[in-house]
């Protein structure tokens, strides 16, 4: 386990816990692989987060435990709705299947099932001929387990680490420092956004790409005046900045399926008398907008601004004469 897990740490320390004997701070540090200060300061964590830990001094040496009858695992008892929805969730994290994400998934499930009666756990395992989900485009993700595994450590401990990443359009992958905030998972693909030393700005960085992470032993602290929510606001997928304003006309036939779903939290709905419907979105990227609206065809006409309508018509003849922009 490593030294720097922290939440892995404390998860094994409320196992050791629960047990009756109790354990010493000498049996606790070596089965934890961590120092005395260590466990003290964990101890003091699990304490603040409501854990019952109490000490009791026995033959001259102080013992650790949860305060009898507390149990830090009880019976788990799930409704069908419950089950499925534990099964559905599975289904959506299925593009990051090799990963540690998955695989704890995984063992979740194993363990609520081994607290069930077994034609429960039967029944559950049996909701995958019952529940299927599909997407399109999945990426693999089963060569980055170790950069993911690196990645969760520096995420959770707030530490600054070094990646090797190699964009798109590079053929070498480029070194640099980042201090990782966070993980975003967006249209089946795994992000992790940061502050990119390099740089010196907030970057989001595709996990795939990443082909090597060393975690440094530098700690760092998220600027106060970050709000992912807020960034994320303008953003149309991934790209966020400052947003403007993007007008769509929808056809009658289209207009039902552009009802029916959120494409962004800043969107609002127009009838016309036609039966068409006019969207409106504050977005900061026009690229990822054009993308989405090419899908449509001529079922969907940008009204505003003037760039994107051209962007999109350019693409088009490009499209119709067989060639990309850069041929």
């Amino acid at each position: 386990m490593p030294r720097g897990d922290q939440l892995t740490r404390q998860w094994k320390l409320v196992q050791l816990l629960s047990g009756r004997v109790g354990r010493t701070l000498a049996q606790l540090c070596g089965e934890l692989g961590v120092t005395k200060r260590t466990v003290q300061r964990d101890l003091e964590v699990l304490t603040a987060a409501g854990f019952p830990v109490t000490s009791e001094m026995r033959n001259g040496t102080v013992f650790w435990h949860f305060m009898e009858g507390f149990h830090a695992e009880v019976p788990v008892a799930l409704t069908l709705s419950e089950q499925m929805a534990l099964y559905f969730s599975k289904g959506l994290f299925k593009p990051l299947q090799g990963t540690p994400i998955y695989e704890s998934l995984e063992a979740a499930i194993q363990k609520i099932g081994s607290q069930l009666p077994p034609q429960s756990f039967r029944f559950l395992r049996g909701l995958e001929q019952g529940i299927s989900v599909s997407s399109f485009g999945l990426k693999d993700y089963s060569h980055s387990k170790q950069v993911i595994e690196a990645l969760t450590r520096a995420v959770f401990n707030k530490l600054t680490a070094r990646i090797a990443h190699r964009a798109v359009h590079h053929e070498r992958a480029i070194e640099r420092e980042v201090d990782p905030y966070r993980f975003w998972y967006v249209n089946n693909g795994l992000y992790m956004v940061g502050h990119d030393h390099l740089k010196n700005d907030l970057r989001v960085f595709a996990v795939e790409r990443i082909q090597t992470v060393s975690i440094t032993n530098r700690r760092f602290e998220i600027p106060p005046d970050f709000n992912f929510e807020e960034f994320k606001k303008t953003a149309f997928n991934l790209i966020w900045g400052e947003p403007q304003e993007v007008k769509i006309r929808f056809s009658p036939s289209q207009a039902p399926y552009i009802r029916e779903r959120t494409w962004h939290l800043s969107q609002r709905i127009e009838d016309e008398p036609d039966g068409s419907i006019i969207l409106t979105l504050q977005v900061a990227d026009l690229w990822e907008v054009k993308r989405w609206l090419i899908g449509f065809g001529a079922e969907a006409e940008v009204l505003e601004p003037a760039e994107l309508r051209k962007e999109i018509i350019d693409e088009c003849a490009r499209v119709s004469k067989g060639r990309g922009a850069n041929w």
